[in-house]
């Protein structure tokens, strides 16, 4: 699975991304030199996990035959002791018991992008000039 990113040119900080058939952009506010055209990098990333979260719970719903209705993940990030303090707040809908809602609470956590994110990780980066 390859993501590529390049610059525009034509604004100054709007992105193209592109992932296999899909194109989609990110940019920045005008109060970060930008043109506020497209989600910027955080929104992209918060969108992904979101995403991700509540697909794995309407996989584990859907496998287990529960009344999930609908899924809703909402990411608010602020600033504490100087570092980024991220809450995440899951609204699940549907005539779920409490503990099938506590079953999806520990499944959330397993979503591979909140793994990704959270979990043990190795990144090889480099630049090349072309």
């Amino acid at each position: 699975m390859a993501v590529t990113v390049r610059s525009e040119g034509m604004a100054p900080y709007r992105q193209t991304i592109t992932a296999g058939n899909h194109t989609f952009f990110s940019d920045v506010t005008p109060e970060k030199g930008g043109q506020d055209t497209a989600p910027d990098p955080h929104q992209l990333m918060f969108g992904a996990w979101g995403s991700c979260t509540a697909i794995t719970l309407q996989m584990y719903a859907n496998r287990k035959g529960w009344p999930l209705e609908a899924v809703s993940v909402t990411f608010n990030e602020d600033r504490q002791d100087n570092r980024p303090l991220i809450r995440k707040q899951i609204e699940l809908q549907g005539n779920l018991s409490p503990e099938q809602v506590a079953r999806l609470e520990v499944i959330a956590e397993k979503c591979p992008i909140n793994q990704m994110l959270l979990g043990e990780k190795q990144v090889e980066s480099s630049v090349i000039l072309k």
